[in-house]
């Protein structure tokens, strides 16, 4: 990859940085299509933010940037403009910057975890979390037909803050007595070392789907592969992401099989 005067900068925004992918996945595309454009990981703690999307608008060779944990709600009041479904989440990931500055949220977390996830219609579905990613999640799995969705957080006053944005007839807390019901269950949080609030994991059934949005391996995925779960790794989730990510940022479509060299590329396989 060479980086010259004329290279469209793209970035995301992340704290830490250590786990991203979505570097290795653009610059790949970039180069696979011949485009003079790079995407880099920028590190930026929560008090540096506002800070640096302000810097983000005079930054004229900037094309956008990706947002992800911990800065996918406080990025959102930041920006000129949202655009759905992140207008009504208040929730962005991805952020496309015109040649004049202008800052336009755009969220595709929702829609690529039900298209990781698959068919959700008629699913119960547990939730992991109450961050900007759940928000999303939550709000595509409703959209996509799930029959109701159960948050489980650490911090109650947090979720019961989430289920306000949602029905009241298809939203609610979790109880551990729901898991056996679960279809679906959706791991949002950065927890990676331990299951998420000591879940037992003996309630879920076999046949249940479970997704992490987190892009390493996690005591979670490692309990569900051991259970026979169909365990769905976060880098699926951005898989289904990336093409819509692309076109945003760069105004460009890039082939799936494309796409699918990048992430095998990246040592993401897609099997």
């Amino acid at each position: 990859m060479k980086i010259t005067g004329t290279t469209r900068i793209f970035t995301i925004i992340a704290h830490p940085c250590v786990h991203v992918v979505a570097p290795a996945v653009f610059n790949h595309l970039f180069e696979a299509m011949s485009m003079d454009m790079a995407y880099i990981a920028h590190d930026t703690p929560p008090e540096a933010l506002p800070a640096t999307i302000e810097a983000y608008r005079s930054w004229n060779n900037l094309g956008g940037f990706n947002v992800t944990i911990p800065h996918k709600e406080s990025a959102a009041v930041l920006l000129d403009e949202l655009l759905p479904p992140a207008a009504d989440l208040g929730v962005v990931n991805t952020v496309v910057r015109s040649p004049g500055g202008v800052l336009t949220g755009y969220n595709t977390d929702g829609a690529g975890a039900v298209q990781a996830i698959g068919d959700v219609r008629g699913a119960r579905c547990l939730v992991i979390g109450a961050g900007g990613a759940a928000r999303a999640v939550i709000h595509a799995l409703l959209q996509a037909g799930a029959r109701c969705v159960a948050i489980l957080n650490r911090t109650l006053e947090h979720a019961r803050a989430l289920l306000e944005h949602f029905p009241e007839d298809r939203a609610g807390l979790f109880h551990p007595d729901m898991l056996p019901e679960m279809d679906v269950v959706v791991q949002t949080t950065p927890v990676a070392d331990h299951i998420p609030l000591d879940l037992d994991m003996r309630g879920l059934r076999k046949d249940v789907r479970i997704l992490e949005t987190v892009m390493r391996d996690t005591a979670l995925g490692r309990e569900a592969r051991s259970r026979g779960c169909t365990l769905i790794p976060g880098h699926h989730m951005l898989y289904h992401q990336t093409g819509e990510n692309f076109r945003l940022l760069t105004g460009a479509d890039v082939p799936d099989a494309v796409v699918r060299q990048a992430f095998a590329a990246a040592g993401l396989p897609l099997s």
